[in-house]
């Protein structure tokens, strides 16, 4: 009962940390020139994967949210005046958006079979 507690909360603080870093300025986000793909890639993924654990019945449903949070955070570029939108950005994080997906059942799977 405490473990998916647990993973809830995760899963939606990873979100709430992806909306806050997709409306944060680029000054204040990178001081120390961090590489953007990490910051794009990490963040996904392991989204993606916290949802997957937090709710395995709606599958479908969390991939929807998930995918449509990863396309949107790139999409604010066109409304937040110091970001500039790049289609490669989004197609990369929607990428790591399906791979954390995917490992998350992968493991979901993993996990019902060994009990």
């Amino acid at each position: 009962m405490e473990l998916t507690l647990l993973v809830h909360a995760l899963a939606w603080t990873m979100l709430g940390l992806v909306v806050l870093t997709t409306v944060v300025p680029v000054r204040a986000k990178y001081p120390f020139m961090a590489m953007a793909n990490i910051d794009s890639v990490v963040p996904f993924a392991l989204m993606g994967f916290l949802f997957v654990m937090a709710y395995p019945e709606d599958r479908r449903i969390v991939a929807l949210v998930c995918i449509s949070v990863a396309a949107a955070s790139e999409m604010m570029a066109l409304v937040l005046p110091e970001k500039c939108l790049r289609i490669e950005r989004a197609i990369l994080k929607v990428l790591a958006t399906v791979s954390g997906l995917l490992l998350g059942a992968l493991f979901m799977e993993c996990l019902l079979q060994a009990f």
